[in-house]
C-alpha cells in the first residue's frame, strides 16, 4: 500500500467517529424527561398521515356525517377545554411554527413538559411577540424576564408569580433549535452543545418515535412496598423501556415496537415460548381465511411460576392457594397440572372466516391428546362437578368427537370446546363442527389457503425468528367488526356515557354510520409478528393502504 493510500485510509478511520456523532435533538433530552414523543418532521408526517387509510377515512364525508361534522370552533373547545379564546389563538399560532422536527419530553413526577424543536429565528421572535400580546388579555398573569448566557438570550417565564402555584420555565433559541424547560441549568447545557455541534436534521420517511421508561412508571404508580413486590413478582419491574417507531411510507404504515426486558424467564413472561413458529400443515384452515394467526404460549410454564410469584408478592397467601388446589383436586378427582396442563403443547393457531356471523377458531396443539381427554372427562364426570356441568355446559357428540358448548342465553354468541387427537379447539359450535368434518374427511387436503394473498403476504413480511405472527384482511373483517358495534344496547350505552362526559363534541350519529362495504374500501391487509432478541421483545406491524 502506498504512503498516500495509507494516510487516506488513516484519515478516513479518524473521521468515522466524528461523522457518526452528529448531534440529534434527542441527545439534548433532560435526565428527568426520558418519556418523550419525537416527530421527525411535523409537516411531512401530517401530509403522509392524510394519505393513510385512517387519514382518508377521517376526511370522508360519510364518516364526517357520522361524527356530526364538528367545525373548527367545536374542535378548539374540545382540545382547549373551554379556556380563553385569546390563549387558544396564540397556542394555534405557535403550533403553526412547528413545521420540522419536534421533541416533547415529559417529567413523570412533576408533569412538566420540555420542548426541543426545529424553529427559524423569525418564528422564535414571532412567538415572543405573541407572548407579549397574550400577557395583556389573560386572566392569570405571568411575568417575563430576560438574561444572556454565552451571547444567547434566555427568556424566563414566571406563571402565577408570588403564589403557591408559581411555576418557572426557561426558553432559548440557537441556530434552528428552540428549547424550553423547567431547569435553567439544562437550558444552559443545551446552549453550550448547540453552539459547539451542528444538529443533524432527520432524513427519510416521516416518523413518530415514542419512548416510555416503563420501570419508572411502575415504580411511580406503586402504592407502597406491597404493590412494588407484586410488580416485581409479575416480572414487570424487569421491563426497562418501551420504544415505538411509526414510519409512514407511500403504501403502508410500519410500526416497530421494542420492549427492553432484562429477564424473559420469570413472572408473566413465562407464558411466552419464544422458539420460532411456522405455519402448520393442517387440513382445517379455510380456503380463504379473513384472518390467520400462529404462535406459541406456555400455559404449563406459567402455571408452575404462579406459586413462586405468590411467595414473592403475597407469602401469606401461599397456604391458601395450596388449600384451593387441594380442594379442586378432591372435587374433580384430577391433578390440574399433571392431568391437564402437562399434556398441552405450546403451539397454537387461530383463524376467522368472512361475514357478520364470523366463525373464529383457536386450535392449541396437544402433546398427548388422549391423556388430556381422559383428564377432562374424569373432571367433568366427578360427582361434585355435576351441578356445575348441568348449569354451564351442553355436551353433544359429533362424528365421534365431543363438543362442550358453554351455555348462553343468546345461542348466536355460544362458544364451545372440542378435542381431537392433536388439538384442543375453542370457538363457535358451527366452526368446531366444520373443523371436525375437515379432520375426519378422507379427501386429500388441498391446502388451498397456502395460495391466498393473505398467506403469501405472511411469508413475505414475517421474520423467520418470529414466535408469533398474524395477518388480517380488514376489508373482509369489517362486516364482523360493525356487527359487534351494532349489538343491542351498545349504541345507547355510548350515547349515555357521551351525555355525561361533558364533551364539546356531539355524540356520533349512529343512524349515519357508513355501511361496512364503504368503510372497508379505505382499508387493506395488516401483518404483524413478534420475536425475542438480545434486548427483550420486538414486534413489527405493517398496515397496507
Amino acid at each position: 500500500m502506498s504512503l498516500l493510500r495509507k494516510y487516506s485510509a488513516l484519515s478516513l478511520l479518524l473521521a468515522l467517529p466524528f461523522a457518526a456523532s452528529a448531534l440529534q435533538r434527542t441527545d439534548l433530552l433532560p435526565p428527568q424527561g426520558q418519556a418523550y414523543v419525537q416527530v421527525s418532521n411535523t409537516t411531512s408526517f401530517w401530509a403522509a398521515l392524510q394519505k393513510s387509510s385512517i387519514g382518508k377515512l377521517w376526511v370522508d364525508q360519510q364518516f364526517q356525517d357520522f361524527l356530526g361534522n364538528p367545525d373548527k370552533e367545536t374542535w378548539n373547545a374540545f382540545f382547549f377545554n373551554g379556556e380563553s379564546k385569546a390563549e387558544d389563538d396564540v397556542f394555534v399560532e405557535q403550533l403553526k411554527m412547528l413545521t420540522g422536527e419536534v421533541v416533547l419530553a415529559f417529567d413523570i413526577e412533576t408533569d412538566n413538559i420540555y420542548i426541543i424543536a426545529d424553529m427559524s429565528a423569525k418564528d422564535f421572535e414571532r412567538g415572543l411577540e405573541l407572548d407579549d400580546q397574550l400577557r395583556k388579555v389573560v386572566e392569570n398573569p405571568f411575568e417575563v424576564m430576560k438574561s444572556t448566557f454565552q451571547d444567547v438570550e434566555i427568556i424566563q417565564h414566571i406563571d402565577a408569580p408570588g403564589t403557591a402555584e408559581e411555576s418557572i420555565s426557561w426558553q432559548a433559541h440557537v441556530g434552528r433549535t428552540f428549547i424550553m424547560g423547567y431547569t435553567l441549568e439544562w437550558v444552559e447545557q443545551c446552549i453550550v452543545r448547540l453552539k459547539k455541534e451542528e444538529i443533524q436534521e432527520p432524513k427519510g420517511n416521516p416518523t413518530l418515535n415514542l419512548n416510555l421508561p416503563v420501570k419508572t412508571l411502575f415504580l411511580d404508580s406503586a402504592d407502597g412496598e406491597e404493590d412494588q413486590a407484586l410488580f416485581d413478582a409479575l416480572g414487570l419491574l424487569g421491563i426497562e423501556t418501551f420504544r415505538s417507531r411509526i414510519e409512514l411510507l407511500d403504501t403502508e404504515m410500519v410500526v416497530d415496537n421494542n420492549l427492553v426486558i432484562d429477564d424473559l424467564e420469570r413472572g408473566l413472561f413465562t407464558l411466552l415460548d419464544t422458539e420460532p413458529s411456522e405455519l402448520p400443515t393442517v387440513t382445517f384452515i379455510p380456503e380463504n381465511p379473513a384472518s390467520l394467526e400462529v404462535g406459541r404460549f406456555d400455559l404449563y410454564g406459567l402455571w408452575q411460576e404462579i406459586p413462586l410469584m405468590l411467595l414473592q408478592a403475597y407469602p401469606e397467601s401461599k397456604a391458601e392457594y395450596d388449600m384451593i388446589l387441594t380442594m379442586l383436586q378432591q372435587q374433580t378427582g384430577i391433578d390440574i397440572e399433571q392431568d391437564l396442563l402437562a399434556h398441552l403443547g405450546t403451539k397454537y393457531l387461530a383463524f376467522a372466516s368472512e361475514g357478520k356471523s364470523q366463525s373464529s377458531i383457536i386450535a392449541l396443539e396437544l402433546e398427548d391428546g388422549m391423556a388430556f381427554k381422559q383428564g377432562l372427562e374424569s373432571a367433568l364426570s366427578a360427582p361434585a362437578m355435576q351441578p356445575y356441568v348441568a348449569a354451564g355446559l351442553e355436551i353433544s357428540d359429533f362424528l365421534d368427537h365431543t363438543i362442550y358448548t358453554i351455555k348462553d342465553a343468546d345461542q348466536t354468541e355460544a362458544m364451545g370446546v372440542a378435542l381431537t387427537d392433536n388439538y384442543l379447539l375453542y370457538g363457535d359450535p358451527e366452526g368446531l363442527r366444520q373443523v371436525i368434518r375437515s379432520i375426519t374427511s378422507e379427501a386429500a387436503a388441498n391446502m388451498a389457503f397456502e395460495q391466498t394473498e393473505l398467506v403469501k403476504g405472511l411469508r413475505k413480511n414475517i421474520s423467520p425468528r418470529a414466535f408469533g405472527f398474524s395477518g388480517i384482511d380488514w376489508k373482509r373483517n369489517m362486516d364482523a367488526i360493525l356487527h359487534e358495534l351494532a349489538k343491542p344496547g351498545y349504541f345507547s350505552l355510548i350515547e349515555q356515557n357521551w351525555a355525561t362526559s361533558g364533551s364539546a363534541l356531539p355524540p356520533p350519529d349512529f343512524s349515519k354510520l357508513p355501511p361496512a362495504e364503504h368503510i372497508a374500501s379505505f382499508f387493506n391487509t395488516s401483518y404483524q409478528y413478534i420475536e425475542a432478541d438480545n434486548n427483550g421483545l420486538h414486534q413489527k406491524i405493517i398496515l397496507k393502504y
